[in-house]
């Protein structure tokens, strides 16, 4: 699945599908729902998406790694995916990588940073720069439920003098295309990422939504948002900025072909590529 934006093509490689009742992935909100929407299953889609030009392979959100000790995450824990096949598949070679962007850091955006070589963490895309907000890298630096994830995926790209940060509110731009846009509540320095080129727009979402089912009702959190207000804030830009730029939307969770536009009253349109 390739999608051209501009000058660019996108394409995703995925690197699991992990299913959960809407009525988990949505608990502050499940005394709102029915017991049979509570029950259905959301298939949450983890995924990276690649951008190609004539002059840069940049990856956004690196998915969660294999032989990760997430002891506290089952779901992430010591996984053995056909990731770095499926990005070998999708034509891409981890040293022809340029850049890598980090929406945030959790555990499911930042693991393939790095890859184990020699008994040892290293950097997964040697000739890349890593980008991540500079708040975001404090914040996990000093959460104790989160030095793993620092020690094995963020830590040996500072080792290697490969990862640069940045304030999101400077809004960035990266390649002549590429900048971010401030969207926290997720976490509390979460940010999108804008592609513009040739006249044509998309967003890289990152976990400004979750699953489709928010389009429909925008004041639905995931359990996964610490500030839920200022979740519901950034959601609502992301669409009215989508909405007024005829943008595509990239998802980082949706399953089929994770990507579409939103109308003009907020409904999404997937995209079937």
């Amino acid at each position: 699945m390739t999608i051209g934006v501009g000058d660019w093509q996108i394409t995703k490689v995925c690197e699991q599908i992990a299913p959960f009742p809407m009525g988990v992935l949505f608990t502050p909100h499940r005394a709102e729902m029915s017991e049979e929407l509570a029950q259905q299953t959301a298939e949450m889609s983890i995924h990276s998406w690649v951008l190609r030009n004539a002059e840069h392979t940049i990856i956004i959100d690196t998915a969660t790694g294999n032989g990760r000790n997430r002891a506290n995450k089952p779901l992430f824990h010591q996984l053995n995916t056909a990731y770095a096949e499926n990005l070998a598949a999708a034509g891409v070679d981890p040293a022809a990588v340029t850049l890598v962007l980090m929406t945030h850091i959790h555990t499911d955006h930042v693991g393939w940073n790095t890859t184990q070589r020699d008994g040892q963490w290293q950097p997964m895309f040697p000739n890349a720069r890593y980008v991540c907000s500079a708040l975001e890298l404090a914040r996990c630096q000093n959460d104790p439920a989160a030095q793993e994830l620092y020690l094995d995926s963020i830590l040996p790209l500072i080792e290697a003098g490969q990862l640069d940060t940045i304030n999101v509110q400077d809004s960035p731009l990266f390649a002549g295309a590429l900048r971010y846009m401030s969207t926290p509540g997720h976490c509390s320095d979460h940010a999108s990422i804008v592609l513009e080129s040739g006249g044509e727009s998309a967003i890289f979402a990152g976990d400004v939504i979750h699953n489709e089912i928010q389009f429909q009702y925008p004041a639905w959190n995931s359990l996964f948002c610490v500030d839920q207000p200022l979740a519901i804030h950034s959601r609502q830009r992301v669409v009215d900025w989508c909405q007024q730029h005829q943008a595509i939307w990239f998802s980082t969770h949706f399953a089929g072909s994770s990507c579409g536009h939103v109308s003009h009253d907020g409904q999404w349109i997937p995209l079937e590529v």
